[in-house]
């Protein structure tokens, strides 16, 4: 069980949970048994899946993110959650590839044949093109139940309240609604806000959210974030795989996932769960100069990885000779990654101070130009007037 525990990044410190995913591992014994003489509440939290995408163009990545997504059902199968959310984006786009449906519909209908009630909003990349068509979630009909903007009573004390990813123009309105269904789930004793929401920006809604829910399942935000909203407790899942420069420190620092969370006390208590299968990339900037120790050292990096990464360098320096840094890369890295991207940040040489440039007076240009053509004095100085 440890074993399995350490393979999946599910933290020693386990507080609550069920004994068959081992979610009570780290408790006493008597914090055990007094755990589980509450009504257990265990829901799972993933959001930002991107099924479909091919980064870089590479069939490879997008049986990455099937694989990443597949180990993810495989954990959650044996956390045996009574609910999974999905806060949107579980496709990349609005018609993403059939493999990416047919994925979906196989590995989530195996959680949801096992008893785990699912349901979900859409995300900025699934909403349609056009107004009538469906989204690709549609393909879950029966096995994951769209919240969108309501509230779903699951049972006699959790509601979930949902809020897809909305347009600016149609924000007021969204908000206005969703601040009446908050009131509406108030009878309920424990209340989650599940939504699509930017937390950046100017389409930021997590500040205009309303307040007193239990949790708040948020998606669209890539890197993973615990918070609290007035003292509730909120977070972003974050991506389930790296999707951008951006995305490589957070992930290399805490790794990328979902999230358990167990809300039979009136805290909710959050663990983060990390996946094993997720391709490492790598990003390295360095002056040209010493471009390749850093290509060494990559490569020997590289060599420990249980999949060949993706390598991104930025080359810092003047008068750089792109030809040779394109080589250099090639003989270092080749065979050893999947991919490699290279960018060169050009250094400028300091130059002194610029001499002033005299005005460049248009009229008498144009005045000269008239009486060259024979226009009289007085002709050309009306013609320049009126110009």
């Amino acid at each position: 069980m440890a074993r399995d525990q350490e393979k999946h990044g599910i933290s020693p410190r386990i507080i609550c949970g069920s004994y068959s995913g081992g979610w009570l591992a780290g408790l006493s014994l008597k914090a055990a048994q007094s755990r589980l003489l509450l009504e257990m509440v265990l829901v799972a939290h993933v959001a930002d899946v991107h099924l479909g995408y091919a980064q870089y163009g590479l069939g490879e990545r997008e049986v990455d993110i099937y694989e990443a997504f597949e180990e993810l059902v495989d954990v959650i199968g044996r956390e045996k959650p009574e609910i999974l959310l999905i806060a949107g984006d579980l496709f990349d786009s609005p018609r993403p590839p059939i493999r990416a449906l047919m994925r979906a519909r196989e590995l989530l209908g195996r959680l949801r044949s096992s008893g785990i009630k699912i349901y979900h909003v859409i995300g900025d990349h699934e909403i349609p093109r056009r107004i009538k068509d469906l989204p690709p979630t549609a393909i879950l009909e029966k096995i994951s139940e769209h919240v969108g903007l309501r509230n779903i009573a699951i049972g006699d004390d959790l509601v979930i309240t949902g809020l897809d990813r909305v347009r600016l123009s149609e924000r007021d309105e969204a908000l206005r609604r969703l601040g009446e269904l908050a009131a509406e789930a108030r009878q309920f004793k424990k209340r989650i806000l599940l939504a699509h929401a930017p937390l950046r920006g100017p389409e930021n809604i997590v500040k205009d959210l309303p307040r007193g829910y239990s949790y708040y399942a948020l998606g669209h935000e890539h890197d993973r974030r615990i918070f609290s909203v007035d003292g509730s407790a909120a977070a972003y899942s974050g991506s389930i795989e790296i999707f951008s420069t951006a995305e490589i420190e957070g992930w290399s620092r805490s790794g990328k996932g979902f999230l358990l969370i167990d809300l039979s006390s009136d805290e909710p208590i959050v663990q983060e769960v990390n996946l094993s299968s997720i391709r490492p990339q790598k990003l390295i900037s360095v002056d040209v100069n010493d471009l390749e120790r850093a290509l060494v050292d990559a490569a020997e990096w590289s060599s420990a990885q249980r999949k060949k990464p993706i390598i991104h360098v930025r080359v810092r320096g003047r008068n750089i000779d792109r030809q040779l840094i394109l080589r250099t890369i090639q003989e270092k890295l080749m065979d050893r990654v999947l991919h490699y991207r290279y960018e060169v940040l050009e250094e400028l040489e300091e130059v002194g101070e610029a001499e002033e440039i005299p005005a460049i007076d248009v009229r008498a240009i144009i005045r000269g130009y008239l009486i060259s053509k024979g226009l009289h004095e007085d002709d050309a100085e009306l013609a320049v007037a009126i110009y």
